[in-house]
């Protein structure tokens, strides 16, 4: 079941029509931003990205899933992962699927940033483990069963240098449970930027990101104060 979550982390190249009931883009102001940004919403989902990026959303024909992918090559984003700047957001219905949360969290664990780590080009630079709480399978006791995790580092292609961060959270029964989407069993964001500011638009990037009432920032503290 984790092999098949993790095939979430990137959108399906098979385009189909949106079926999310709100789906919009607006300019914003983005005083002493590295570049100018945008805000997306698509459906529970809330971010910026720059404005020169086109979006879509993520097509919901292969899994309960709602959100966006941008780029400023929405297609060689799917294809060259890590090398090319793009954004995607996206979180999955637990209620819609049927999959036990348990099974989010081994999905939430075993595939964070699989598809930048098997890239040659790709190297991390930094991982925190903010929250794991690993699901009793025994049934002996009750574990919340929650993981919330980031992620940074870097691409090279030839003379072109990226940077990404990505950050990942399944919710199980805990506290996280009670922001964001209450349906969700699993959260993920992804970035890749480049240019002499890149360290500070993915900042800008990350810290717009919301799903739901709760950013990812708000998430992150959330997971911090539960593991201390």
């Amino acid at each position: 079941m984790a092999c098949v979550l993790a095939g979430c982390a990137r959108a399906p190249a098979v385009r189909t029509p949106s079926v999310l009931p709100d789906f919009s883009v607006r300019p914003v102001k983005s005083v002493g931003s590295p570049s100018p940004l945008v805000q997306v919403q698509a459906g529970s989902v809330q971010a910026v990205f720059p404005s020169t990026w086109q979006e879509v959303p993520i097509p919901q024909d292969r899994y309960p899933q709602q959100g966006f992918e941008a780029s400023d090559s929405l297609a060689q984003w799917e294809r060259a992962v890590g090398t090319v700047k793009g954004m995607e957001a996206f979180w999955i219905d637990i209620g819609r699927e049927g999959i036990p949360s348990d099974y989010y969290y081994l999905a939430a664990r075993s595939t964070l940033v699989g598809s930048l780590i098997a890239n040659r080009n790709c190297r991390s630079e930094a991982r925190q483990v903010l929250l794991d709480r690993p699901p009793d399978l025994t049934g002996r006791r009750f574990s919340p069963s929650d993981y919330v995790a980031s992620q940074t580092g870097m691409c090279k292609a030839g003379r072109r240098s990226t940077k990404w961060a990505y950050f990942v959270a399944a919710p199980g029964f805990g506290p996280i449970r009670d922001i964001g989407i209450p349906t969700s069993g699993i959260y993920v964001v992804i970035a890749v930027v480049s240019g002499p500011r890149a360290g500070s638009l993915l900042k800008q990037l990350l810290a717009g990101a919301r799903f739901g009432d709760a950013s990812i920032s708000e998430i992150a503290r959330l997971a911090s104060r539960l593991k201390s």
